[in-house]
């Protein structure tokens, strides 16, 4: 999968600004550090959960498990990541033992600003940093490898048991998610090599250099899929569309599930992402036709529902879809635009901070015969051949690939105060 030949400009920006929203190395290996700790520091003597914690499991879910962890831009350059404690739960104890013992158990984490007790799960808030850690009791043997039940308890309403197994929901995404071309990776590598991703954790952290320089990040080259970088600025655009609402959005994992299930588009990144916004307009669609709740299993796990608390009523789902075609009619108007129109809407659409970087390694990269105002229409602004270059031979010519069809539905803008 090359650059598109009809956006290849396009397609770099959308890159450089997915790298930008990216953790850095050091920030990868805090994180690390940070999971690592778990189980460390609730074996401690004297915790409240210590007695039940010989066996405990600590892993990753979520985003970090897949590698679309991007920073949230709706507040500041936070990422929220998500781990799974594992432990077996002794008889008898409910819900909302099981989390306000594992909120007790991490006072005085290392670095801890704030520890929070949510529904499911117990947050700990570090500087540009949330870290989730959802308890979960594992099933009897024989069983699915790490499937268990999670627990609920609201502050209103009955404590209540989750059957789910994010573990396997993780590997069936890797499994499922086809790796592009070396010729799109190398190109990827390439761009992330020229930028400087800022570290936001690192800074701010507890640990020594020598503590964290022990922990080599593995390379992850899933983080570079089509699949998944149209995921990271899916979800970078809705942080920023639900922002100033009060409603809840689409769930991650939803939305991970469907971009894994959408096909690699031989069009390109650009392409790729209007793939994504067409399918879960698609899926909406028929969800609001059929006044059915869409629901979505986890493929390896069926009495999993990633969309049990979305949405909450039909206008959740009018709400989203808005959302999707606004995205769609402002891709296809940047296909079209020169590069300060570009700058406008790719502003609007990921956040301000994040395109500016883009552009202007963009601009950097630009060959010093480019004529600046030579535009071409159609192809996502000024050509810039010494950013593309390696894709020229397997990129069809303009004049035998179409570009893609792409929603032109008017451009909807929702405000929290008409969906109150």
């Amino acid at each position: 999968m090359p650059f598109d030949a009809t956006a290849p400009n396009l397609d770099f920006l959308l890159i450089a600004a997915a790298i930008e929203m990216e953790l850095s190395d050091r920030d990868l290996q805090v994180a690390s550090k940070r999971y690592g700790l778990i189980a460390e520091h609730l074996q401690r003597t004297g915790g409240a959960l210590a007695d039940y914690m010989n066996d405990a499991l600590v892993y990753a879910q979520g985003s970090r498990a897949i590698g679309a962890t991007i920073v949230d831009g709706s507040s500041d350059d936070r990422f929220d990541l998500d781990a799974i404690l594992e432990f077996r739960t002794p008889p008898g104890w409910q819900p909302k033992r099981v989390l306000d013992g594992l909120f007790d158990s991490f006072e005085g984490f290392p670095g801890v600003r704030k520890i929070v007790r949510c529904t499911r799960c117990v947050q700990l808030q570090f500087a540009f940093m949330h870290l989730d850690v959802t308890p979960m009791d594992p099933f009897a043997a024989p069983r699915r490898e790490r499937a268990g039940n999670i627990y609920h308890s609201p502050d209103k309403g009955a404590d209540a048991l989750f059957s789910v197994n994010p573990y396997g929901f993780a590997q069936w995404f890797r499994q499922t998610v086809k790796l592009p071309s070396h010729q799109f990776q190398d190109q990827v590598r390439a761009i992330r090599s020229q930028m400087s991703i800022p570290d936001r954790i690192a800074l701010n952290a507890v640990f020594a250099d020598a503590e964290t320089d022990k922990l080599p990040e593995p390379i992850d080259p899933l983080r570079d899929a089509p699949q998944v970088i149209a995921l990271k600025l899916m979800k970078r655009y809705l942080n920023l569309r639900y922002a100033p609402r009060d409603r809840k959005r689409p769930v991650s994992i939803y939305l991970s599930k469907v971009s894994a299930e959408v096909p690699l588009n031989i069009f390109g990144l650009c392409a790729q992402l209007e793939a994504l916004a067409s399918e879960l307009d698609r899926r909406m669609a028929v969800a609001l036709a059929s006044g059915q709740q869409p629901e979505e299993r986890n493929p390896v796990f069926q009495d999993e529902n990633f969309n049990d608390r979305w949405p909450k009523d039909a206008t959740d789902m009018v709400v989203f879809r808005g959302d999707l075609q606004h995205l769609l009619a402002e891709l296809a108007r940047a296909r079209d635009s020169e590069l300060s129109e570009i700058q406008e809407i790719f502003d609007q659409l990921f956040g301000e901070r994040v395109t500016q970087r883009a552009v202007r390694k963009y601009l950097d990269g630009l060959s010093d015969k480019a004529a600046p105002a030579a535009y071409e229409r159609g192809k996502g602004f000024l050509a810039a051949p010494a950013l593309v270059a390696a894709a020229a031979p397997a990129a069809a010519s303009t004049s035998t690939v179409a570009a893609p069809q792409v929603s032109r539905a008017p451009a909807h803008s929702f405000h929290s105060g008409l969906l109150k």
